[in-house]
């Protein structure tokens, strides 16, 4: 029998607020995060919108020794850690070093301070620059520090596929304690908006605005067209069940499944896609030992782009039948826009949020049926709905599909 893996702590720096506490109230009450973008200059452009972190106070987690040094991505992810370390009353005094690690999704991390510090390289003598600005540019550079001031031993990992990369995390992370390679893990995301990566996804035409029509964040709508690009860290810890009873941890959850598939590229046709969806969600499912009919709740992908939601809806409504227009559904993203790399993790706490509270936040701005979508989706308000298993969507523009099931503690 493999390891039973839980969830015991929780923490959030979102557009939505930071904390748990801020996050969860913010979605249940409708609130939006995405606003006009004051961290960019994009005036020479047509999208303006962005979902970014505005009331982060690192000092308050992290002290403000060398906190200068440290770029925003890890200032994100370092005070995230600490409230999720906090809330599961894990010490911090090294006494579980051995034993602790940490795995982190990141799409890009710190790029633009990468590109950066190379164009200073090339444009300068190197010899004259700081040693301290190479401290903070690469991929890892977040997850090497939080490991390092949090005295985490155990193993240190950074997982950048696209889009589901923190979704990646927490499933890897799982079977890493099921193989008892460690008995706590901080797992999640973190991305920072930057030029660099607006310029990416713009040129990409993939953001909300470009068509000239109004720039909002749709998922499932009709009129979607395009994602709002966000920011933030959402990190969790994982813990084996018998290390979390033995402490008296308080479990929110319980990381039953994980089911990973690829496409291999946008090329392919929708059906193919479809078919590659419905297949991480039976994977997933297998994994849990859980049936498609006990599924209480879908927390999905669902960003706004039109071939995307499309084929998400269509991959639900195709492998739960007749039962996808009962399943509650609904698309935090939303509020939140989407924060590629660290989506997942953001939807994994939002539905350990919702099998606690009983309760599941409401799609906002979904005004128009898209006759393509039938699907249950939550709006207008949130709804009231005792959950034990849910499933967890996050799927890449070029073609990965990770899905995770959680579930409510059973002893």
């Amino acid at each position: 029998m493999k390891k039973r893996v839980v969830i015991t702590g929780l923490g959030v720096v979102s557009p939505l607020g930071c904390g748990k506490e801020a996050f969860w109230n913010n979605l249940l009450a409708g609130e939006s995060g995405i606003a006009p973008m004051s961290s960019l200059d994009v005036s020479p452009y047509k999208c303006k919108l962005g979902g970014e972190v505005r009331y982060l106070k690192p000092e308050i987690y992290l002290g403000s020794k060398g906190l200068k040094y440290l770029n925003k991505g890890t200032r994100f992810l370092g005070s995230a850690a600490k409230m999720a370390l906090d809330d599961a009353k894990i010490p911090q005094d090294g006494s579980f070093s051995d034993q602790m690690g940490i795995v982190i999704g990141s799409s890009l991390g710190n790029f633009s301070e990468t590109t950066d510090y190379f164009y200073e390289i090339i444009r300068n003598n190197p010899s004259e620059l700081s040693p301290m600005l190479s401290y903070d540019v690469a991929l890892n550079s977040s997850i090497n520090y939080v490991s390092v001031i949090f005295r985490m031993k155990g193993l240190a990992r950074t997982i950048s596929a696209g889009f589901t990369s923190s979704t990646d995390a927490i499933g890897d992370a799982s079977q890493m304690i099921q193989r008892d390679m460690a008995k706590v893990i901080v797992a999640g995301g973190v991305e920072q908006i930057s030029i660099d990566l607006y310029l990416i996804f713009y040129l990409r035409g993939l953001l909300s605005g470009l068509d000239g029509t109004r720039e909002v964040s749709l998922p499932f709508d009709k009129a979607r067209n395009g994602f709002v690009m966000s920011e933030g860290s959402y990190v969790v810890i994982l813990e084996e069940l018998q290390h979390a009873l033995d402490r008296g941890a308080h479990i929110y959850a319980e990381v039953k499944g994980f089911g990973n598939t690829f496409v291999g590229g946008k090329k392919h046709p929708a059906d193919v896609r479809v078919r590659r969806a419905e297949k991480a969600m039976h994977d997933a499912l297998e994994d849990a030992g859980i049936k498609k009919e006990e599924v209480d709740f879908v927390n999905a992908n669902a960003h706004g782009c039109k071939m995307q939601d499309v084929v998400e809806a269509k991959a639900i409504q195709t492998y739960f039948g007749t039962e996808s227009s009962q399943i509650p559904i609904s698309a935090i993203k939303s509020n939140v826009g989407e924060s590629y790399g660290t989506a997942g993790a953001a939807q994994v706490i939002s539905t350990v949020m919702s099998i606690n509270t009983g309760q599941i936040p409401h799609i906002i701005n979904h005004s128009n049926k898209d006759p393509e979508i039938n699907l249950n989706l939550i709006l207008e308000k949130p709804s009231k709905k005792e959950i034990q298993n849910a499933l967890i969507n996050t799927m890449d523009y070029d073609g990965n599909n990770s899905c995770l099931v959680i579930s409510k503690y059973k002893k």
